[in-house]
């Protein structure tokens, strides 16, 4: 006769088991309600301006030599694959690997961007292989239109495992077929770790380093930097923001990124963005659920109608997945990424809300939001963005051309958001003049 085993000790596991769930759960929020700066590594320690990664030093002397360092050959074993991806990044029609088929743009609407313009690409990347063929094809579409002549791209990668690396390592021979400047480097910085703002700071200045070398090159009012995050983009969002920033008159303009949340697309980089009121884009309590992430710009009329009816909106701060933005104030030593001056009492924001702030008191308030340029995070989100908020060229093709009224100032008071739990305003430009002591 079989022997039952008791029920007893499984259920007692699962009870054990749920109970050391509900443990974890417990600690995370915890941790994630007590940490009241999240843009700031715990504990904090001031920086030196020389410290933000780049060369350059703000109100300094000659600038520190740089050059570019010779990378190493990748991983052998992921070449054939790599190889794979590259061919499909420079040969749009091979369907090899996924990627969104953007519609043909108006060439004639983009014309007035090609001539002695100068055009910066810069991109952070890590672990992007599968966005490679949609990313980097699309830019090597755009750098092709504009002239190469007139562009260089900029990659810092940050030890990949998955072949992306490998695939910008081939790169290089394209570019230079292309005839484009071309700069790859690597680096050991992990922003998922630790001082998450200062290192994105760090990463990103390390981007523009090649700029910053050659200062005779793009040391000119018309030089654009073209900084890309890791999103699914056509070569017209490109070419539309850089357009845009030339019609209006702007010193910046942003995309707007989505992400899939309950599954609906909604605004992704909320807490970087503010509107003309000093608002984030949507409200988000102190739960940190975007509950009201579908009621846009509530306090802010203008900024909403604008942006349902996709005309381009000024802002006090953005990025949103890809951006346009003079070189001017980094080329003469005014500006650097960087993150909060926290020890001088200025509150914990994302380095590309304090670059929008420093612009400000720069004077190069002219921010944009360009929504018909419309960004999600992967080929399959990207291509669900692009099918619900539309293509950029589906969108330029029936527009009216709709100037912006420019406000002189910014908003006397924004928003500061160390952490969801802990939400307070205060005035725009507070602790700027400590900002880089």
């Amino acid at each position: 006769m079989p022997i039952l085993k008791s029920p007893v000790p499984i259920l007692t596991r699962l009870r054990n088991g749920v109970l050391a769930a509900a443990l974890l759960l417990g600690i995370w929020n915890v941790y994630r309600f007590a940490w009241v700066d999240i843009s700031s590594p715990i504990p904090y320690r001031s920086w030196t301006p020389a410290e933000y990664g780049g060369s350059w030093r703000t109100n300094a002397g000659p600038r520190p030599g740089w050059s570019l360092k010779p990378v190493q050959d990748g991983n052998p074993d992921l070449l054939p694959k790599a190889e794979e991806y590259a061919t499909s990044i420079v040969s749009p029609q091979n369907e090899s690997h996924p990627r969104i088929q953007c519609p043909p743009f108006n060439r004639s609407r983009y014309r007035s961007l090609r001539g002695q313009q100068k055009f910066f690409f810069a991109l952070d990347l890590r672990q992007v292989v599968d966005l490679m063929p949609t990313l980097m094809g699309s830019l090597v579409e755009a750098v092709s239109f504009l002239g190469p002549e007139n562009c260089a791209v900029s990659v810092v990668e940050g030890f990949s495992t998955d072949g992306t690396f490998e695939v910008l390592k081939l790169l290089q021979r394209e570019m230079d077929d292309l005839g484009v400047s071309y700069f790859l480097q690597t680096s050991t910085i992990d922003s998922h770790r630790g001082d998450r703002i200062g290192k994105l700071a760090k990463l990103r200045n390390l981007a523009l380093e090649p700029m910053m070398a050659d200062a005779s090159r793009w040391g000119h009012d018309d030089a654009t930097i073209v900084f890309v995050n890791d999103v699914a983009v056509c070569a017209d969002d490109v070419l539309e923001l850089l357009y845009q920033k030339r019609l209006q008159g702007a010193d910046m303009t942003c995309a707007m990124d989505y992400h899939l949340l309950d599954g609906h697309l909604v605004f992704y980089d909320v807490w970087v963005s503010r509107s003309m009121d000093g608002n984030s884009f949507f409200e988000v309590p102190a739960e940190g659920e975007w509950l009201n992430a579908r009621n846009m710009f509530p306090g802010d009329g203008h900024s909403r109608a604008r942006f349902e009816d996709r005309k381009p909106f000024q802002v006090f701060a953005c990025w949103n997945g890809a951006t346009a933005f003079s070189a001017a104030p980094f080329l003469e030593g005014q500006l650097e990424f960087r993150r909060a001056a926290k020890a001088r009492g200025e509150c914990g924001a994302g380095e590309p809300t304090l670059l929008c702030k420093d612009m400000w008191s720069l004077g190069y308030g002219k921010i944009l939001v360009v929504p018909t340029v419309s960004l999600g995070y992967d080929v399959d989100e990207g291509r669900l963005v692009k099918e619900s908020r539309g293509y950029t060229s589906g969108w330029t093709s029936v527009e009216d051309t709709s100037k912006v009224e420019w406000e002189p100032e910014p908003p006397e008071m924004v928003r500061c958001i160390p952490s969801w739990r802990k939400q307070f305003w205060r005035p725009w430009n507070h602790a700027l003049e400590m900002a880089n002591a």
